[in-house]
């Protein structure tokens, strides 16, 4: 006797036989397409451990390879806004650099502006000391002491002498911005002259300044952008200007005495 089909179990068999073909002639179809690129870029990341205060030169910035939708939000990836600036907070060596943890020169607190074991002092001031407002953050200075001296005979000689050479002006008035050339040089405004400059020196020649401040008077000299070395100066007495005859009188270069 000849056994029944099943009509219906034969048709689901065979359904379910189409699916998994499908299936299967789908994922070997998706194996053969392309897989899209990854685009890298190049990340700017710290070279080296930079410490709070340290201005960031090019050979601290190195560069990472990393995909495009990987890039981190909020970081800065141009040289031209890192070189130049400084750390306003730590940076890790690695790390992106990001707005928050830089600053200009100039907006970094005071301190660190004073290399180690130096002052920051600031003097009154007047037109001629700061030459008719020409005087520039970074400039560097000397200070010429302006004394009357009494003798062991009640008289009074007057000396003037450099006490303090080749200081950095940190400020000038409130202004810490370090001018430069073109565009970012402003000209000089006699209505609005600074009344103090700020100097970065060692703590004995703050004292000599701190009393000439007080006690005396004092000019400032302009030293030339690459005059460093110390000079040795005798100082200037009044006789060297005006010779004085034994009498004290001003010596007459016509022959008679004054």
């Amino acid at each position: 006797m000849e056994k029944k089909i099943n009509i219906k179990a034969l048709i689901i068999s065979l359904i379910f036989a189409l699916i998994s073909c499908a299936l299967v002639f789908g994922y070997i179809k998706s194996l053969k397409k392309p897989i899209p690129e990854t685009k890298n870029i190049k990340l700017l990341a710290a070279s080296r451990n930079i410490k709070v205060g340290e201005e960031i030169k090019p050979e601290d910035i190195s560069t990472v390879d990393v995909p495009e939708d990987a890039l981190p939000e909020g970081i800065i990836n141009d040289r031209k806004s890192i070189e130049g600036m400084y750390a306003k907070e730590p940076v890790i060596k690695g790390e992106p650099f990001r707005p928050e943890r830089l600053a200009r020169w100039e907006e970094l607190a005071l301190s660190f502006s004073i290399p180690e074991n130096m002052r920051a002092i600031s003097v009154f001031v007047n037109e001629n000391s700061i030459f008719s407002n020409q005087l520039r953050v970074g400039d560097k200075v000397d200070i010429i002491g302006n004394y009357t001296i009494k003798t062991d005979d009640n008289k009074e000689v007057k000396v003037s002498n450099t006490i303090i050479q080749n200081v950095e002006v940190l400020a000038v008035g409130p202004n810490r911005i370090r001018y430069g050339t073109g565009e970012n040089r402003e000209s000089s405004d006699d209505s609005q002259l600074p009344r103090s400059i700020t100097l970065c020196v060692s703590p004995k020649d703050a004292e000599k300044l701190a009393y000439t401040s007080a006690f005396a008077d004092f000019a400032v000299t302009l030293r030339g952008n690459k005059d460093e070395k110390p000079v040795e100066t005798p100082g200037v007495f009044i006789e060297d200007l005006l010779p004085l005859n034994e009498a004290g009188g001003l010596t007459d270069h016509t022959g008679g005495e004054q």
